[in-house]
């Protein structure tokens, strides 16, 4: 008979097949390569996207690497059209090579059917592009998270997230990447339906620092931009004079925040004493409490 040790192994050798390639389901049904392409997104940095009330907007915070590099090389928000922006995590390349394939997508639409694609078919073009490597031994999946922001006059603002799987969905509000969880949580006590992008713009700079609280030693800086009345409805980038006011106030308000939360804190620790004397303590001028006298006004 088997050692526990040597069955262990066997189960063990048996299971590690299934993450060659993407081919191959796994007994629990899962393709252990999206898994793992999944998690690239997942330690990258973070995207969040917004529907406004009077549009949409996409924001990102970015490591900066090397004090040597050049300002806005390392860009993570493209234009794919006029009207349709994108943001990407993860693998870079890889979301490069998605951003050059929505170009192709919109070009081959606009040349066909002579109107501008809508987000909602691109959305579901890059989707169905992704999960063809999901499904053929000698592809790889993506390993980037998607954001893309649109407005056509169909439909309006839309805002749709693509994972490695190309598995898509719309969203009011989204987000991915390594602060995905608090960017949500951000989103959904903000309610950004109501705001306008110009007062959503600042929440989202707050949201991204917030995100970035964890790695305050690392230098980072943003990159952001809507689609509104203020761009004529096509997707630009923030002003850099704009985003750099709404950084200061971001970061001005989290500060008067974390220090309203530790004074609450220390209310919290704060014991109130109440001291009493005994009836024949009322008889003296003086009372003694371990060494220190208080003395009494007369009545």
């Amino acid at each position: 008979t088997q050692s526990t040790w040597d069955q262990g192994f066997v189960i063990k050798m048996a299971g590690s097949g299934y993450d060659y390639d993407v081919s191959t389901l796994s007994p629990e049904g899962k393709i252990y390569q999206v898994e793992y392409a999944m998690k690239a997104t997942e330690n990258s940095s973070t995207i969040l996207g917004m529907v406004c009330k009077d549009g949409v907007l996409l924001g990102t915070e970015k490591l900066i690497v090397s004090e040597m590099m050049v300002s806005g090389s390392d860009r993570r928000v493209y234009s794919v059209t006029k009207q349709i922006g994108m943001v990407i995590t993860g693998l870079l390349p890889d979301g490069r090579c998605l951003i050059d394939r929505a170009k192709e997508e919109s070009a081959s639409f606009q040349k066909q059917y002579g109107i501008p694609i809508t987000g909602k078919v691109l959305a579901d073009r890059i989707a169905q592009f992704m999960h063809m490597n999901t499904i053929y031994l000698w592809a790889r999946p993506y390993g980037c998270n998607i954001i893309i922001a649109a407005f056509d006059e169909f439909g309006g603002p839309t805002l749709h997230l693509i994972d490695p799987s190309g598995q898509c969905f719309g969203y009011f509000g989204c987000a991915a990447g390594k602060g995905r969880q608090i960017a949500r949580n951000e989103i959904e006590k903000l309610g950004a339906k109501n705001l306008t992008c110009k007062e959503a713009a600042f929440n989202m700079a707050k949201i991204l620092h917030k995100c970035h609280e964890e790695m305050k030693e690392k230098k980072f800086e943003l990159e952001m931009s809507w689609i509104c009345p203020e761009t004529g409805m096509t997707h630009q980038m923030l002003p850099k004079d704009m985003q750099k006011e709404m950084e200061i106030r971001a970061q001005e308000t989290l500060e008067k925040e974390a220090m309203a939360d530790v004074q609450s804190q220390i209310m919290k620790n704060i014991n109130i004493c109440l001291l009493y004397t005994s009836d024949a303590a009322d008889d003296t001028p003086c009372v003694d409490l371990g060494g220190r006298r208080i003395i009494k006004k007369k009545k």
